[in-house]
């Protein structure tokens, strides 16, 4: 029962996780949230791709603080991050 209890918890969280990320996705922009801090990633790109298949990419660029509800937003190029958080501003 405990094992069915937990196994429970660990899906909806996971799932509750996925669904809160997606309030911040902005069009042409898929976002994930790990450990606190929001993944930004062009939509059907590579680096989305990798990161769900992989977690977190090797190299990384972040800006800590500047998203939303404070967060740390993170991509896997810096491009890519700046864009994104050209969206935020509009």
């Amino acid at each position: 029962m405990k094992k069915l209890t937990l196994s429970t918890l660990i899906l909806a969280s996971l799932v509750a996780g996925t669904a809160v990320a997606s309030q911040y996705d902005k069009p042409g922009f898929v976002t994930e949230i790990e450990d606190g801090r929001l993944w930004v990633f062009r939509a059907n790109s590579q680096e989305l791709k990798d990161f769900k298949a992989s977690g977190e990419p090797a190299k990384q660029f972040s800006d800590i603080g500047s998203g939303p509800e404070g967060m740390t937003v993170k991509a896997a190029d810096e491009q890519t991050l700046k864009d994104y958080l050209q969206t935020l501003k509009k």
